[in-house]
Order: structure tokens, then C-alpha cells, then sequence
């Protein structure tokens, strides 16, 4: 673990702390492209930074440049301003970044589900700073003794089904059913909660654009087409779903590898939740 500490981090800036941080990691088992790690982690900004509370932060990226998980912490001398994804600067001194490969999705999670139920723990951010040097960190009881959450379920990280949307639902009624949720998307389900389709932002977008631009157009009956349409006119009709008993790894592999976000979650063939990315990473900080 030692080994994984960085001395302490002599940087006045969170871009000084991207780059510090990232000149540590390279040297870490794992590492096949220097390089291209440095740039990953330099690029980072506020949507791949999460405030775990008590002036800790995780950073997260997934990337080539390693093989599995590469997982380092590091400490300023003096809190530092931190943008986050929720849009507010907080300050901290205690910064883990971890790097997993898009091959060791499940890997990754678990890496940063276990950092982060670490750092949330009591007293263990205040620890961290007071013992200082990697080889006091390590020796920590906290940092020794913490348990690694694995084997996570789907049930575990999904985002429970609330608002349905059925195929003959207008368009508008719809879409105002998807901003209201915290998804890019929702499944479309028949009145036996089965999925016959799903709808995105996308979808929506392509279908009340060339309304909105015959408007501007000055042209007649400029939004007639996408008010008379009902979801079954736009939804995308093949749905990948994952089955309730999958296991995480296979949720993350599916969201990353095959880039489906979100990713509906089904028992007995009926829809039960919903996965993304950002909920994924969501819940998973809350272990």
C-alpha cells in the first residue's frame, strides 16, 4: 500500500495536483503507456471528479494506457480549490485517483466503490493527514483492515423503474416524462410492463428539430408533424437489456464496451430498473 501513497504533493492548483498525481501513477504496476496516462489524467476536469466529504476527492477514468486497476492517493500541503460534476468548488487536501482498463469493468467498480466507503469512513481522511508519509498511511488500522467490496449486484447499483412511457403516449407527454427523470432515455414498455422499445434524447432531438427550424423558416404548420406523433413513431424498437440476475461486471462491460446508456434492466421479462454510467458511479460512491 505504501507504494501506492505519493509523498506529499507540493501543488497550489487542482490542474497541478492532475498533473503531480499523474506523474506518481505512471510509475505503478499496470502502466503500459506513460504517455498516454499523463495525457488522460491531465485532460480530467470537474465531471470525473466526485467530493467524498471531509475534504477528500476521487478521481476516475477509464483508459488504455493500463492493464486492471491502477489506484494511487495523494496529499497537499494546503486545502485547494476542487471543481466538481455538481458544479460547486469545494476544498480538500486527500485526492485518489484511480485508472482502470475498459477490459476490468468490474474490477473498476469495486476499485472505486472500496476507495471511496474508505474515505467516507470516520475519522479516516483526518488520519490520512495527520500520519503524513506513505509508509505511516499504510500502516494506518483503517487503511490496513478496510474491506474491498466485491461480487455487487445489479439490483445493488440500478435506479428502480418509476415513470412508465407506453407506445401510443403523444411525443410531448413523453419527452417531458425523460427531462423529468435523471436518464438520457427511458425503455417503452406495453401496458404488462414488457420493453418493445426505448426512447432517447436523441430520438426526441431528431424529432422536434425540424419543427422548431420550419418556424424560424416562416413556413406553415411549423410543429404538426412531431405534435401528431406518438412514441411507437420514434422510439428505437431493439433494446439491449440486462436480466436482474447478471452480475455488475457485465452491466459495466455492456454500458462501456457497447456503449449503451442507459442500459434497462429486466426480471422475468419484465422492466425493473435502469443503469448509466453516472448513476452507476453514483451509487457505487455511496458503499
Amino acid at each position: 500500500m505504501a507504494s501506492q501513497v505519493a509523498p506529499a504533493l507540493e501543488a497550489d492548483s487542482f490542474a497541478e495536483v492532475l498533473d503531480d498525481m499523474g506523474a506518481f501513477a505512471v510509475r505503478q504496476p499496470g502502466v503500459v503507456d506513460r504517455d498516454r496516462l499523463l495525457r488522460d489524467i491531465s485532460s480530467l476536469g470537474a465531471e470525473d471528479t466526485v467530493a467524498l466529504g471531509g475534504g477528500a476527492f476521487l478521481i476516475h477514468l477509464r483508459t488504455d494506457a493500463v492493464t486492471g486497476v491502477v489506484a494511487v492517493l495523494g496529499t497537499t500541503q494546503a486545502p485547494l480549490r476542487v471543481p466538481t460534476e455538481g458544479g460547486e468548488e469545494t476544498r480538500g487536501r486527500v485526492f485518489v485517483l484511480v485508472a482502470g482498463s475498459p477490459d476490468a469493468p468490474g474490477q473498476y467498480l469495486e476499485a472505486v466503490a472500496s476507495l471511496a466507503a474508505l474515505m467516507r469512513s470516520g475519522g479516516v481522511v483526518d488520519e490520512i493527514l495527520e500520519a503524513g508519509d506513505p509508509e505511516k498511511v499504510a500502516e494506518l488500522e483503517s487503511v490496513r483492515t478496510a474491506p474491498r467490496i466485491q461480487k455487487l449486484s445489479v439490483v445493488d447499483v440500478m435506479d428502480t423503474a418509476t415513470h412508465r412511457i407506453y407506445p401510443d403516449m403523444s411525443l410531448r407527454e413523453a419527452a417531458r416524462i425523460v427531462m423529468r427523470g435523471r436518464h438520457s432515455g427511458l425503455p417503452v414498455v406495453n401496458r404488462n410492463d414488457e420493453i418493445v422499445g426505448i426512447i432517447s434524447e436523441k430520438d426526441l432531438i431528431r424529432a422536434f428539430l425540424p419543427g422548431y427550424l420550419r418556424v424560424y423558416a416562416d413556413e406553415e404548420t411549423p410543429r404538426e408533424e412531431a405534435r401528431d406523433k406518438t412514441v411507437r413513431d420514434v422510439m428505437t424498437k431493439t433494446v439491449l437489456c440486462l436480466p436482474i440476475e447478471a452480475s455488475i461486471s457485465e452491466a459495466a462491460s455492456i454500458i462501456v464496451n457497447k456503449n449503451v446508456d442507459p442500459l434497462p434492466v429486466t426480471k422475468e421479462g419484465k422492466w425493473v430498473g435502469l443503469i448509466s454510467r453516472r448513476s452507476l458511479i453514483r451509487k457505487l460512491l455511496q458503499f
